[in-house]
This record gives C-alpha cells, structure tokens and sequence, in this order.
C-alpha cells in the first residue's frame, strides 16, 4: 500500500477523532460511534482498505491499546476512592459475569450450540471492555467512587473471561474438568500481577522523584510500562499483564501519598506537602496518546464487522439484549443502599465489550473448536461487540437527556434518590 495513502488516511482519521471527541462533550454522543462508523465506511462500504493488510500489526497495536489505556485510567483513580468501593467491585464483576455467561449460555444452547461451545461463548462475552469503559467514564460527569467501580471492573472481567475462555478450551480439549486448577489460575494471575505491577511502581516513583530529568520524560515510563506488561506475561511470571499495567498506573497516579508517607516518616516535623511525581503535563501527554490509540482501536474495530450475513446481526442483537436484562440484578444486589437514579443507570447501561471477546474470539477459532462454523461464531461474537458498544452509546446520550429510565427500574423504586 502506498505511503502517501496511508498518511492521508491517518491524517484524516485524527481530526475526524478529534472532532467525534470534542462533538461528544458538548452533546455527550459517544465519539465511539462514529470511530466505528468511519472504520465501517474505509473497510465495507468503499473497500478502500483491505483488512487482511493489518494482520501483522493489528495484535500488537490492539494490545498496546488495551494496556495503556488501563494504565491511563488508574492514573485518575485515588487510593481512598479505591478502598471505599474494592469491595463493591469485586461484588460488582464476580455476580455481572456469571449472570451474563448464564444468559449468553442460555441463548447460545437455544441458537442450536453444544453445551461446551455455548459456555466458551458465555465465557468470551461475560466481560467488560476497557477501552471502551475507560475513554466514556472519563467524559462523563458521575460520582468517582462509581466511576472507579465500572473502570477496575472492566480491567478484572477481562481477567475472567481471558482464564474461562482457557479452562473451557482445555475442557474441551482434555475432556476434564478440574476446579481447583482454574480458581488457583485466577489467583495468580490476579495477585501476582498486582504484586509485580506494585513493586515496580513503587520503585519508579522514588526513581522519578530522584531524577527530574526522567519524571519529564513520558515516553520512558511508557517504554517501562511496555516492559512491566511483556515481564508479566512471560513464563517467568505467567499473570495478567492488563492488572500489572493497571496496579503500575494506581501507584503512579497516588504517588504523592506514597512520598509524603516516606518523608513523614523521615522527619516527622516537616509539614511540606510532596507532589505527585505525575505533572499536569504529564497527564495531558498520556492522555493525548490515550486518544490516539483509543480512535485507531475503534476505527480498526469498525473494519472487521463483515455484514455479509445479516443474520449474524439478529443473533448479536438477541445476545446483547440479554447481556443488558440480567445487568440491573447485578447491580441491585451489588449495591442495596441508595444511590442517584442517574449513577444506577449508568452502571446498569456500561457494559460494552470490546477488545478481549475480539481476541479470544481468534484464539478459539485457533483452536478448531467451532470447526466449520468458525467464520460464523466469530462474525457473532464480532457483532455482539458492535451492537454492545452501540447500544451504550445510544443510552448513555438518552440517559443525558433523561429519556431512558432503565431496563428494570422497578428494581430500584426503594433505593434510588
């Protein structure tokens, strides 16, 4: 393909991102439709880019997407939100996913799919995608310890649904089912990667605070943020690079505590606040990247829906609509005490997947579980993607408006405010 081409095509992909991004915050439409709809109209409808040109690429991009975008995220999420609402979180992430893999089951065994086939689905799909989690709750102006909730869920889910779609396909492959195997795996995967990405942020922030020349130097925090991913999901370690990556970003974001916890302790009489080793600068050059992975995420996105067969689409649209049925219970049972209308719509509503069930989507294909059908489920999973992502959009903008009320309000009529 020629360069030139390729310039002029990212060249007019960044302003039509940044013009989507800066519509969505005077109108809160999603820029993430649009994102889409221009991936749609360069891959499907005028043709003018072949897919099959970003096979090499796309994986490392698309990763290098999801773990920077976590990091960013943790970037803005406080220590003292973090306790108050972990354990809401975890309630949060544990019941959403075995609802939706429940209900992805259910309708997947009615599609006419084996029952192992119709749980990898439910594994593939029970998450919530970071990528496109992150990016909304930051635009949207909702309470922070709720806003924590949704981001640390979608990092987690992804955990879940990486581990079951795995298990599933050993199952399947070996014909054995063993549970402690698969509650050790996720144990280690969560609490080795937090422990690594810890440490490693600990140390960086005394680093950063040493040095001022490095604390100016973004880029090589990002270069170790892309070494602290790759170290942790080697076989030296073998846990979740997306958690480290996340607990790295927790720690750099709350430095200040960390400093002023150290130099406390030092001298007990010095009352000098310590900053963050992250500056306002800093912030805004992740977060330019930030729009820049995250509009070329989407608009990659985009191109990969195949509509050439439309019942895919009806079988995505019976999924999502399940997927977003069994969510008000989850967060009814996660949280009982009473809270703002407008936060238990926004938890119930931001619950869009995204580039996990993409990946495993391939990686079952790989494995030769779908056999013939293989272009089928993974155009399936690919649209329930899409229309996931749709739908949040659409009633994030009705909820603004307060036009939608919630698929089940009558299940909060005794805790909202």
């Amino acid at each position: 393909m020629d360069v030139i081409f390729i310039f002029s095509i990212i060249s007019i992909i960044i302003f039509l991102g940044f013009l989507a991004e800066q519509f969505f915050k005077k109108t809160n439409i999603p820029d993430i439709i649009f994102l889409i709809l221009i991936g749609i109209i360069i891959g499907s409808i005028l043709k003018i880019i072949n897919i099959k040109d970003f096979e090499g690429g796309a994986s490392l991009f698309t990763t290098f997407a999801l773990v920077f975008i976590l990091f960013q995220g943790a970037l803005n999420i406080e220590f003292k939100t973090l306790f108050k609402s972990l354990t809401s979180t975890f309630k949060l992430t544990i019941l959403n996913f075995i609802f939706t893999v429940l209900v992805v089951i259910l309708i997947s065994y009615f599609m006419g799919y084996s029952l192992m086939v119709a749980i990898l689905l439910g594994m593939i799909l029970g998450g919530t995608s970071s990528a496109v989690v992150i990016p909304l709750v930051n635009n949207l102006e909702m309470k922070q310890k709720y806003g924590s909730v949704l981001m640390l869920e979608s990092a987690l889910s992804d955990v879940l649904c990486i581990i079951g779609t795995l298990t599933i396909l050993e199952i399947i492959e070996t014909k054995q089912i063993i549970a402690s195997n698969i509650f050790r795996s996720i144990l280690s995967s969560f609490s080795l990667a937090l422990f690594v990405g810890g440490i490693v942020g600990i140390v960086w922030v005394f680093i950063l605070s040493k040095y001022d020349t490095l604390s100016k130097s973004e880029i090589v925090t990002i270069g170790l943020l892309m070494g602290l991913y790759s170290f942790v999901e080697s076989s030296y370690v073998q846990a979740s690079g997306a958690i480290a990556a996340l607990s790295f970003g927790l720690i750099l974001g709350n430095s200040k505590y960390i400093l002023n916890s150290k130099n406390n302790n030092n001298n007990k009489k010095n009352k000098e606040t310590i900053r963050s080793v992250v500056s306002s600068s800093s912030l805004n050059f992740y977060s330019e990247i930030s729009f820049f992975v995250k509009t070329f995420f989407f608009v990659y996105l985009g191109m990969l829906i195949d509509f050439s067969n439309l019942m895919v689409f009806i079988y995505g649209f019976i999924l999502t609509i399940g997927m977003y049925l069994v969510r008000p219970f989850a967060v009814r049972i996660t949280f009982s005490n009473i809270i703002e209308h407008r936060e238990r719509i926004f938890l119930e509503i931001l619950i869009p997947k995204g580039l996990a069930a993409a990946v495993l989507a391939g990686v079952a294909v790989q494995a030769g579980v779908f056999g013939e059908n293989a272009g089928f489920v993974i155009n399936l999973i690919l649209s329930t993607v899409l229309l996931s992502i749709l739908f949040t959009s659409i009633l994030i903008f009705l909820t603004e408006k307060n036009l939608f009320k919630g698929f089940l309000p009558f299940l909060h009529k005794k805790n909202i405010k």
